[in-house]
């Protein structure tokens, strides 16, 4: 499971999904989704957004393994 920390940086930024979106060239509605982790974003589209955010991968997304697997 990708863990998202996207809202915490976006509101560090003071950005609304909106400025975001726009930023990396994807809809508000799919910063909503990986902001509520609905939606795992490409490597691409990650790295467009940390780079957006000021901060590398590492801090932005966290991995968990399933336990169940």
């Amino acid at each position: 499971m990708l863990r998202s920390r996207v809202k915490e940086f976006r509101a560090r930024h003071n950005l609304t999904q909106e400025d975001l979106a726009k930023t990396v060239g994807v809809r508000r509605e799919t910063i909503l989704a990986i902001e509520k982790e609905k939606y795992s974003p490409s490597l691409e589209l990650a790295h467009r957004i940390a780079k957006a955010l000021k901060t590398s991968l590492d801090e932005l997304y966290i991995f968990e393994e399933d336990e169940d697997k």
